[in-house]
């Protein structure tokens, strides 16, 4: 197969899925909100702030839903498309958190942040990684049975 009509493929796999989770950064954002608003924590924001919330937040879903394109290029070892998952969206999050203010932009709240980051992207991905693993074994054992 030509190589630019394979990277146009991911290319276009992850606009599309960019598109399709981008949808979610906004009614995530909304429902932070309005939990921050019923528990008192803010009461009133700019519409300066509610834009900027909104299209950064469908830019951090747009960008976490595509970058998963990357476990489907076959050729790119796992731990290579670990890495360039995590790297993507570590700067994704963290770029968009000090843009709009969620965390301070010290070296003490970022390194917080980033311990915390790394230890949940861990945690989840080895959730994930057993996961498939356990399906895959079931389906091999069902596979078996078949001969």
């Amino acid at each position: 197969m030509n190589k630019n009509i394979v990277i146009d493929n991911y290319v276009k796999k992850f606009f599309f899925q960019g598109f399709i989770s981008g949808g979610f950064g906004p009614i995530i954002y909304a429902i932070v909100m309005v939990s921050l608003g019923l528990s008192g924590i803010i009461e009133t924001i700019s519409y300066q702030e509610l834009t900027l919330g909104i299209l950064t937040s469908y830019l951090l879903a747009f960008i976490a839903g595509g970058v998963g394109i990357i476990y489907s290029i076959e050729k790119l070892p796992l731990i290579y498309a670990t890495l360039i998952h995590a790297v993507v969206l570590y700067l994704d999050y963290i770029l968009i958190y000090i843009l709009n203010g969620w965390i301070a932009s010290q070296w003490q709240a970022i390194l917080i942040w980033t311990a915390s980051y790394i230890g949940i992207y861990i945690i989840v991905w080895l959730i994930v990684y057993f996961s498939i693993k356990a399906q895959a074994n079931k389906i091999n054992r069902k596979l078996g049975q078949i001969k």
